[in-house]
Formats: structure tokens, sequence, C-alpha cells
């Protein structure tokens, strides 16, 4: 199951309250550089897993990490008491409940049976050979089960060290899982600020663009919308690629969620909008949808 929300998620709030973020706070600095990361065995360092349950009839592996081994890894103690601490850690050790959410729909969008997904000595799926980038990636569950379908998957975290330490393990022991008549599909690892990812995958060399883009809970701030919109529009292969966006309509207290997401995409009048999924959060006043971004039918001078 998915691990606890956000800390300053203040529970039940009303629907004005939820856009406001926190004053007298200065912006942070995202300038973490962007780099890709070639995966090595770390002999003698433990990798703890337990089992998540995705969809009747799948499970997948994932790694266990402490609060205080994630602070650990980014000499940050902060770390240890907060899921966020903004321009060093953005919560990507942490199993967030809309990521469980964008694996279900990957699922039933692209037609691939869960109980076969991790059995079936021969998978059809209309991900197969598919170009796919998970941004924010973290445990990168929903970049798996793509891999799992067929798909060559990149994963993007801010942290190197969520990558090395956890999302690179995850995706090696659930492809473990794959009969061997099943080929592998091929997966890389980016990790650094939207922004400075976006130009390094365009740049000569890395081939661009993306049939699919991924992410989930990433916009729970106004800054971090801008800067995921902006990595889209430059990752994005038109005219038909899609992006599908999971997160909770509103973060309470930090000013973000799908709601003011929604909006900034239509402000900026590149990309149409249509939610494709919705998921109740029982006792919260909240609600957790995945919105799918996609090309209007002629497109926008912006690509031209």
């Amino acid at each position: 199951m998915a691990e606890e929300g956000f800390k300053f998620n203040f529970g039940e709030v009303k629907e004005e309250e939820a856009s406001k973020g926190e004053e007298g706070e200065e912006a942070p600095d995202y300038n973490e550089p962007a780099a890709e990361l070639i995966p090595r065995a770390q002999p003698g360092v433990a990798f703890f897993t337990e089992c998540v349950a995705v969809a009747e009839g799948l499970e997948l592996v994932k790694g266990t990490i402490s609060s205080d081994e994630a602070a650990t890894l980014l000499s940050d103690q902060r770390v240890a008491t907060s899921d966020l601490v903004p321009g060093k850690y953005e919560g990507g050790f942490k199993l967030w409940e809309c990521s469980l959410d964008l694996c279900r729909l990957l699922l039933s969008r692209y037609g691939a049976a869960a109980e076969r997904l991790t059995t079936a000595p021969e998978l059809s799926c209309e991900l197969q050979g598919k170009k796919v980038l998970e941004l924010g990636c973290g445990h990168g569950l929903p970049g798996i089960v793509a891999a799992m379908c067929g798909a060559d998957v990149h994963f993007q975290d801010y942290n190197v060290e969520v990558l090395r330490r956890l999302t690179a393990p995850n995706v090696i022991a659930n492809m473990e899982r794959l009969p061997r008549s099943r080929p592998r599909p091929a997966c890389r690892y980016y990790s650094g600020d939207w922004r400075a990812v976006g130009e390094l995958l365009t740049g000569a060399g890395y081939g661009g663009h993306y049939d699919l883009i991924l992410s989930s809970e990433t916009i729970y701030s106004l800054p971090a919308q801008e800067r995921l919109l902006e990595c889209i529009k430059q990752l994005l292969q038109p005219p038909h690629g899609v992006a599908l966006i999971a997160a909770k309509r509103y973060y309470f207290g930090v000013g973000g969620g799908m709601k003011s997401f929604r909006a900034l995409v239509q402000r900026d009048g590149i990309f149409e909008t249509s939610v494709v999924a919705q998921v109740e959060e029982k006792g919260s006043g909240n609600v957790r949808e995945v919105v799918v971004l996609k090309f209007p039918d002629s497109i926008h001078p912006y690509f031209l």
C-alpha cells in the first residue's frame, strides 16, 4: 500500500483555503544540474524490499528506505522529518498514492491484463515499443509497469541518490520477475531539475521526444507546476504524444494541485486537458485525479 501523504496535508480544508500557499517564504532555488546515471552494482549495500498491490492480480516489488537513511544519503537532516525540502529533496524516497492510480490507469488505458503482466511468456500491449519518460519518478512504479508492457522507459528524479538507491534497484528487481521469454526493454536514468533535464534530453545523442510522459504527485506547488509544464513542452512528441499526470485536486498549505495545474495548462494554450480517472479520498475532502495532456488537432506554432 502507499505510504502516508505529505506531512503538511492538513486534512479537510475549505476549497478557498486550499489554493493558498505558505506566505513569507523565499522561492527555493531549483538549480540541480541534469546528468545521466549509469546504474552499477553496490556490493555490501543492503536493499530491503516489500510487495505492494498495484491492481487485482498484480503485485510489484519496491524498496524500503527509512527517513533516517534518506537524510544520510542526501546529507541533510531535514529530510528525516519532512517529505519535502524545496530545492533539496522532492519526496522521492516515498511511495505516493497517485503513483498507484497511474499504474492502474496505464493497465486499463493500454490494454494490459494485470494478472498476466509478470507471468505471460508473451504479452501484447499498446505500450510495446513506445518511448516513455517518468518525471519525478521516485519508486518508478508507473514506469516499471510501462517497461513490463514492452515500452522503453527513461526515469527522472531530482535527486541522483533516489535513482541510485531506489529507482534503479526497483526496476531491476521487478524485471527479474518476468518470464525469460519476455524481452527486457531499455531503461535509462536522469537526475536534475526539470528545466535542465529538458535541455539535456533534447540535446545531441539523447533522442529528444517521448510518446508518453508520466508524472505523479509532482504538482503540489505553483512553481513545480510551471517547471513541469515547461519540461513536458520540451519533451513530448507532437502530434500524437500524450502526458498522464496524477495528483490530488488540492495540496493544502502549499498552493498546488490538479485544479490550479489545469488552469495553468489552459492559460498556456499548448495542450488540451481532460480528467481520465478520479478517486475520492475518504474523510479528507479531497479527490485524486489523473489528467491527460494532448496536442489539439492543429499543432501550436510553438512546435513549428
